[in-house]
């Protein structure tokens, strides 16, 4: 009887972590590409503000970003394909590195609704009707969890708890689930006399 009571408690809570990772996929697909501006605020684990951020950014799924720094100081982050590209404006300095879409530890690897990475890499727990957090499954994961809010189809906030209990929100704000992205969006090219810096050098 304990063996069968046992079984069936497993079978359900597989099923329940089936119907979250449904419930967030189903938002995500909500929308295939998205831009708009974000704010962004780093807390210490006391609740105390560390800094704080603020630009603009654009989304064309699966594996296009372009997130925009304007403020305090400017930087340009652009994940295109295959490569990541980080232009930091007051230091002249572009470097970029070769990445993997499909990689859990990528946040593209959330944003794209993949079920087979969302189900092998991440617990998925929903929190209410609009929320979910994620806990990575695998052992050199960069943080505790990711929480995302959404306002009917399209995320609103996305708060990431480091190793070290500090959380970084994300506040999403005049989206637009319509930009009428293309790849071509997405390409940078280092300004002249600019250091550049590759990890296949």
């Amino acid at each position: 009887m304990r063996q069968l009571l046992l079984a069936m408690l497993l079978g359900l809570g597989s099923a329940l972590a089936q119907a979250d990772i449904a419930g967030l996929q189903e938002r995500l697909a909500g929308f295939t590409q998205l831009s708009g501006r974000f704010e962004q605020v780093l807390q210490s684990d006391g609740g105390a503000t560390l800094e704080s951020s603020g630009g603009e950014f654009a989304l064309l799924r699966p594996a296009y970003l372009r997130w925009h720094i304007l403020e305090p100081e400017e930087q340009l982050l652009v994940a295109s394909g295959d490569s990541f590209w980080h232009y930091d404006v007051e230091l002249e300095t572009a470097t970029r590195r070769r990445i993997d879409p499909g990689n859990p530890q990528s946040p593209l690897a959330i944003l794209s609704g993949d079920s087979a990475v969302l189900s092998e890499y991440y617990q998925v727990e929903s929190l209410d009707a609009s929320s979910w957090t994620l806990t990575p499954q695998f052992a050199d994961a960069e943080f505790e969890s990711v929480t995302l809010l959404f306002d009917g189809d399209l995320p609103i906030r996305m708060d990431i708890r480091d190793r070290l209990g500090r959380i970084s929100s994300i506040q999403f704000v005049e989206l637009d689930a319509e930009p009428a992205l293309a790849p071509g969006d997405f390409s940078f090219t280092p300004p002249d006399g600019v250091d550049i810096y590759s990890d296949e050098s």
